[in-house]
């Protein structure tokens, strides 16, 4: 058997229009799968931002049609003859008409609400006062709502004498919606703790219930618009799944940090971390 061998000791043994081409079909491989990682995540993004929204739009459903009913069926009994010649009843019913109209008007204001905090248009209008002092003034109100329910709010309040630079309104709205959640997603007699501590670098607020808690799966996800941990198809618990949506936002227009800590069926703590300033 006959070779022939030419050999070219100057030449590279790949050639530089190959490995050119060889690196422009790599780069061309990784942007087509970055493109198409990315179009799954978009889509199931998509899939998932169109389950929460056909969620909220039962709820609402639901929270506007009881009262709707509530409000129609006490206007029938309004317009009964005879209930000129009963002051008591006809008391009543117009007692049940308009707290059924504070909570549709509740209810609306909180949709509202939300939409102008995602167009970006939040405004504080920030000022100091005494945490302490605050946090008890919401807890006082709070409590004839706790007690309605069987329960017992605590205070624990540590961080002795800090002041606050924040947005009043906003901060009790959130403190509310974390007390308001603590006291709707507990099944047993209700012990809600609002604690207040700090150290060198943050104050810290929390939340603590004794409620069913959050599986672990979903923990992350409470936070997102629409969320509601599923419960199948009854929820005993009425809601558009927007109140933790909302504690987050106003959270992170101030700086501030929200942490979740939950068991299932031992309760939640929720913790607002304020750096000091």
């Amino acid at each position: 058997t006959y070779y022939f061998k030419v050999n070219f000791p100057q030449k590279p043994v790949v050639s530089s229009i190959m490995i050119s081409v060889w690196i422009i079909a790599i780069l061309i491989l990784m942007a087509s799968v970055f493109f198409f990682g990315y179009s799954l995540n978009v889509i199931f993004k998509q899939a998932r931002l169109s389950e929460f929204q056909k969620n909220f739009i039962n709820n609402l459903a639901h929270e506007f049609k009881t009262p709707i009913s509530t409000i129609a069926i006490s206007a029938e009994v309004l317009n009964e003859d005879d209930i000129i010649t009963q002051p008591e009843r006809l008391k009543s019913y117009s007692e049940i008409i308009k707290n059924e109209n504070d909570r549709l008007k509740s209810q609306v204001n909180k949709i509202l609400q939300l939409a102008k905090l995602e167009s970006d248009e939040i405004i504080l209008s920030e000022e100091s006062f005494k945490l302490n002092e605050t946090l008890q003034q919401i807890a006082s109100s709070f409590s004839l709502t706790v007690e309605e329910e069987d329960g017992v709010i605590k205070t624990m309040f540590h961080s002795n004498g800090a002041m606050l630079h924040a947005d009043k309104v906003h901060f009790t709205n959130v403190i509310n919606t974390l007390l308001d959640n603590a006291l709707k997603y507990t099944e047993a007699k209700p012990l809600i703790e609002l604690i207040s501590d700090d150290d060198e670098n943050n104050i810290y607020i929390s939340v603590k219930d004794n409620g069913i808690g959050i599986p672990k799966e979903y923990q992350p996800k409470v936070f997102d618009k629409f969320f509601r941990v599923p419960t199948g198809n009854v929820h005993n618990v009425k809601g558009f799944g927007l109140g933790l949506n909302y504690v987050k936002m106003i959270a992170k227009a101030h700086g501030w940090d929200v942490q979740l800590h939950s068991e299932l069926n031992k309760g939640s703590i929720f913790t607002i971390i304020i750096p000091v300033k």
